[in-house]
């Protein structure tokens, strides 16, 4: 289905000009392991970062240089997250997910007032993605659109850059973290980015309503040219079994996990293994390193 890819054997990471982080919510977790190693080793981020869902947050996460405090927060809040969903609130014919408190609190923890500044300063530019509902569908009808979506290009055609949800009319939104005027909208972007109903309720940012930026596209990518391509790298979440670690298609390189990401994608609660998802993306990073796969 993805016709011709070819496998990559070395890839030196200070090339890369854009670094796509895929959303995939605790999966993201495997990102900052991979990344943090990196850093760790001297390895510096690219000058344009884009993410969507928790892969944005990740992101902002590095340049708010608050990566740390983002891994010790979820450890702490999920920790004292006994549920995911609040049935008390059924009664109200209300739907009340963990989600609506505890990724707020996530996003605060490591872009705040304090932290701001040195985001919008920072020397990457971080671009996250967004999802706006099909104007014939409205939100319902596009978020139903999305979900079938995810579930055809998952199980039927294992693409990795979905079609089908355009076709739908969906349509992916671009905006930059960094030139936001404040706290309040940066946040709003980021929670925005990650916003799937009924879990988390669709918000409005930048005039109009927004939703998961994964409803359209896991992986995001605005319009490049041949050479912004070939200096891309995107770090997958999903594993692709029958793909190499890492690997070049139409033109742009991709690095996947190397095995399926032990944790599950929206549990919050203490039986969450954020940390073995974070531990794999490390491993991988210093398996990488060391093979001379990525330098």
């Amino acid at each position: 289905m993805l016709g011709k890819v070819d496998e990559i054997r070395e890839l030196d990471f200070s090339t890369m000009g854009t670094l796509v982080l895929a959303g995939g919510g605790n999966r993201c977790w495997w990102q900052s392991g991979a990344l943090r190693h990196l850093m760790e080793r001297g390895l510096r981020l690219p000058a344009q970062l884009v993410g969507t869902s928790a892969g944005a947050a990740v992101a902002a996460s590095f340049l708010a240089e608050g990566a740390d405090t983002a891994l010790h927060t979820c450890l702490k809040l999920y920790a004292s997250n006994p549920r995911i969903f609040d049935w008390s609130a059924l009664p109200k014919l209300k739907l009340k997910f963990a989600h609506q408190h505890v990724y707020p609190a996530w996003v605060d923890a490591f872009l705040n007032e304090a932290t701001f500044d040195t985001l919008r300063h920072s020397s990457s530019r971080l671009v996250v993605a967004l999802t706006r509902p099909a104007r014939f569908l409205g939100m319902r009808g596009s978020v139903a659109a999305g979900t079938l979506a995810y579930l055809v290009d998952k199980y039927l055609w294992n693409s990795i850059h979905p079609r089908l949800p355009r076709v739908l009319g969906l349509r992916q939104d671009f905006m930059v973290l960094n030139d936001c005027s404040d706290i309040d909208t940066a946040q709003a972007l980021l929670i925005a980015a990650a916003s799937a109903p009924p879990i988390m309720s669709a918000r409005p940012v930048g005039g109009a309503m927004a939703i998961d930026g994964g409803y359209t596209d896991n992986a995001p990518i605005p319009h490049q040219t041949e050479a912004e391509r070939s200096n891309t790298l995107v770090m997958l979440t999903r594993h692709y079994p029958k793909l190499p670690p890492m690997f070049r298609w139409q033109g742009r390189s991709y690095w996947q996990p190397s095995q399926r990401i032990p944790v599950s994608t929206w549990d919050c609660t203490p039986k969450t293994t954020v940390r073995q998802a974070y531990d794999l993306g490390a491993m991988d990073s210093a398996r990488a390193l060391t093979s001379g796969l990525l330098r």
